[in-house]
Parts: C-alpha cells; sequence; structure tokens
C-alpha cells in the first residue's frame, strides 16, 4: 500500500512547481515476477471526476550482474465525470529496465509510459491527432534498513516531442517549449514481506 504525489511542472506565479495530483495505490505480488495493481487518484476526486489506474506487471529477465533486470505493465487508467456523464479510457503500456543493488534491493530504472488515446476528439471539440503518448522516465526506489517501507521518486518527460507553447496550462520542460517535465514522490508500506 502507499500513495504518490507530484505532476507535470508548471508556471506558478512565475516560479516552477509540479501540479499537486495525488493518489493512493495498492499491489499484489501474485509471484516472485507477477504483481498485479491499482490506484485511486484522489485529487480527482475533490474535483468531483473518479478515476482509477490498473494493470499487472511482469518481470521477463533478472538482473545478470550489470545486465538489468527487464519488465513490463499492460494496463488502463478509467475517469469519470458524473457532471458530464462521461467516461474515458486510456490503454496503458509501460517498460522498465532496473538495476538492485545492496541487502535491501533498493534500485535505480530507467523506462517509458505509454498512453494510448482511444478518442478521436479532444477538449473543445478539437481532432485529436495524437493516438499514443510517450513518456520516458528514470527514478529511484530506496528500501531503508527498517524493512518493510519504500521511498520514490521519479522524473518524467511527458512528450518531450510535442509543442506545448500554446496549451491552456503553462507547462514548464527541460525541452524547452516541447512536452512536459514531471517529478514525483511516493511512499509504500509492504504488508506481510520482510524486505
Amino acid at each position: 500500500m502507499g500513495g504518490n504525489f507530484g505532476g507535470p511542472v508548471i508556471d506558478f506565479a512565475g516560479a516552477p512547481i509540479p501540479v499537486p495530483l495525488t493518489a493512493v495505490e495498492v499491489g499484489y505480488g501474485l509471484d516472485s515476477n507477477l504483481t498485479v495493481h491499482g490506484g485511486l487518484h484522489t485529487t480527482s476526486l475533490l474535483f468531483g471526476v473518479g478515476q482509477i489506474d490498473f494493470g499487472a506487471t511482469y518481470k521477463f529477465l533478472e538482473q545478470k550482474k550489470y545486465f538489468p533486470n527487464l519488465s513490463a505493465s499492460l494496463g488502463g487508467n478509467v475517469a469519470y465525470s458524473p457532471s458530464e456523464k462521461a467516461v474515458e479510457f486510456w490503454p496503458t503500456l509501460d517498460v522498465n529496465a532496473y538495476w538492485n543493488y545492496g541487502k535491501r534491493d533498493s534500485y535505480f530504472y530507467v523506462g517509458v509510459n505509454n498512453y494510448f488515446v482511444l478518442q478521436s476528439r479532444m477538449a473543445f471539440d478539437q481532432p485529436q491527432n495524437q493516438r499514443m503518448i510517450f513518456n520516458p522516465q528514470m527514478g529511484h526506489v530506496f528500501k531503508p534498513k527498517s524493512g518493510g517501507y519504500q521511498f520514490f521518486t521519479e522524473l518524467k518527460f511527458i512528450a518531450p516531442y510535442l509543442d506545448s507553447d500554446k496549451a491552456f496550462v503553462p507547462y514548464k520542460s527541460i525541452f524547452g517549449t516541447n512536452g512536459a517535465t514531471g517529478f514525483y514522490l511516493g511512499f509504500r508500506k509492504l504488508l506481510g514481506s520482510k524486505k
């Protein structure tokens, strides 16, 4: 069980800050290589939109010295707006390489997060031209000596190939006017685990 905080960085009154998006998450390891997981987006709830994500992660390659573990996550994200009586669904696919280190198996990771857009129209009835949103990411998961806890940070480059200069939200990006840079912090408590 855990939670996370953060989002794309925006220009707020002249200062770059991450959008304060929050979520609570749960996961269950079916075996040492397969985990199912889900999350509830609590910031969306504050604005009257129910939003959840769900999926499964499978580790298909084991780390060998400097060659990393490799995993893939297949899932989805669903949002429901009662005021608009509208449901949106976005399939997701993540692929990550990660390197465990130390006695507690903390790890660094790099990978890509992909959102697939099924809707043909965007806000204000504009045509949807992007069917896939490609987001490179990197992060670190730290497991302290006390055991049973994890702390994580993630840096995400959200759609770094798309011009965001005319976006309604004033996104900040290390790529200038392309995409947005996201920053996330999180915490997990491993129930029933000694690691």
